[in-house]
Parts: C-alpha cells; sequence; structure tokens
C-alpha cells in the first residue's frame, strides 16, 4: 500500500524545444568554430526571462550565464518555416571604438537614409560576432521592454507604463548571418549588442533546472 503511493512521484519536467526554457534550466551549445572558445561546446544556464513588446507582437530574451560567468543573450527566430538562435552579447563604447572607430558609428545616428558602416578591426574576443559591413534595414522603431517573463500571459497594451520605452536600430550583414542591435533608451543611455544568427540545432542539449 505504501509503495503504491510512494511511486505517485511527479514526473520530472522534459524540455523538447529552447523555447521552452525557464529561469534555471540549461542549455549545451555545440562544439562549433563558429562560437567563440568560451560559447562553443559550453553549458549555460538560464538567470532571467525578458520581454520585448512590439505593435503587433512580442520577443522573448533568454539571459544565459556560462560556468565563467560570461553573459549572453539567446533569441528564438522563426523564419519562412525555419528556426535560429540568435545569441547576442553586449559590448562597451570602447569596443565600439575598437571595432568600428566612434566616428563610422555615428554615421548611424547623422544620416537621414539607411546607413551601412564597415567594420575596422575584429578584436578576437569578438571575432565570431563580427561581419566585415551591416547596412541597416529598417527606420529606427520603438517597443517596450518588460523584466518578466510573458509568454504565458496576457500582455500588457501596447504604450502602456509598465513597460520600458526604447527606440531600436537594427543592422545586417548581407548574409543576414551577423546583426548589430541599437537601444536608445530615456535619458539617452544606448546600448549595442553584437548577434550571430546560427541554426537551432546548434543547442545540442537541454536540462531543466529546480524549477522541474
Amino acid at each position: 500500500m505504501f509503495g503504491f503511493f510512494k511511486s505517485k512521484k511527479k514526473p520530472e519536467r522534459q524540455l523538447t524545444h529552447p523555447s521552452e526554457l525557464k529561469v534555471d534550466d540549461m542549455l549545451t551549445v555545440i562544439d562549433s568554430f563558429a562560437y567563440p572558445s568560451w560559447l562553443k561546446g559550453q553549458t549555460l544556464k538560464v538567470t532571467d526571462v525578458q520581454t520585448y513588446q512590439y505593435q503587433h507582437s512580442a520577443e522573448y530574451e533568454f539571459v544565459l550565464e556560462s560556468e565563467s560567468g560570461n553573459v549572453a543573450f539567446l533569441q528564438i527566430e522563426r523564419e519562412d518555416g525555419e528556426e535560429f538562435a540568435n545569441f547576442s552579447i553586449k559590448i562597451q563604447r570602447s569596443d565600439v571604438d575598437a571595432i568600428f572607430t566612434l566616428d563610422e558609428f555615428a554615421r548611424i545616428f547623422d544620416e537621414d537614409g539607411l546607413t551601412q558602416i564597415k567594420v575596422a578591426n575584429k578584436p578576437e574576443k569578438f571575432e565570431r560576432f563580427l561581419a566585415n559591413t551591416y547596412q541597416q534595414s529598417e527606420a529606427p522603431y520603438v517597443c517596450y521592454y518588460h523584466e518578466k517573463d510573458y509568454r504565458n500571459l496576457s500582455l500588457p497594451r501596447y504604450q502602456d507604463e509598465s513597460g520600458e520605452p526604447c527606440e531600436v536600430i537594427h543592422l545586417e550583414s548581407e548574409d543576414e548571418n551577423h546583426s548589430i542591435n541599437i537601444e536608445i533608451w530615456d535619458g539617452g543611455e544606448t546600448e549595442v549588442s553584437l548577434t550571430i544568427s546560427r541554426p537551432i540545432n546548434d543547442i545540442v542539449d537541454l536540462f531543466p533546472g529546480n524549477n522541474a
């Protein structure tokens, strides 16, 4: 009798797709030279899930941390029946100057049309995240950032005060495998991210965490 009740143990949560990841879950990236050494073949932990809300859609971003303390960001993109894992890293003003020069980068903000910029240098730690040139793909647009996972919740109304507004400028490489995201927040604070777009099956393992 007692053995019967013991057998009713709650089954461990199963992960079948990266889009199901929650805080404390982990993923393993394929061991490929497409990635820098601190990312390839590594297992990373999800430390947060954030929401970017657009007028008619939303994107969810997983904050990942490696065992060595490196931080990356992951968004799952679906386009024309294919899925991609978009890994991003944030860079500082000094990195922007080292990669593009500040004068070259400033053309994005100074020119009226869609700007193309060139990479001047590829520092080793950013090399895998960089193309040679980038083209601005559309005019700047506004989104609302929520420090909350809204995947299973109703999104607030667009332009609701619960979200933090930011203006986004997006540039892509010709092959669309690399991109730059510039986020301009209220008060003028600017964040720059480099992104590499890879096949979704580069995520080779998923592990449920303590929330299983």
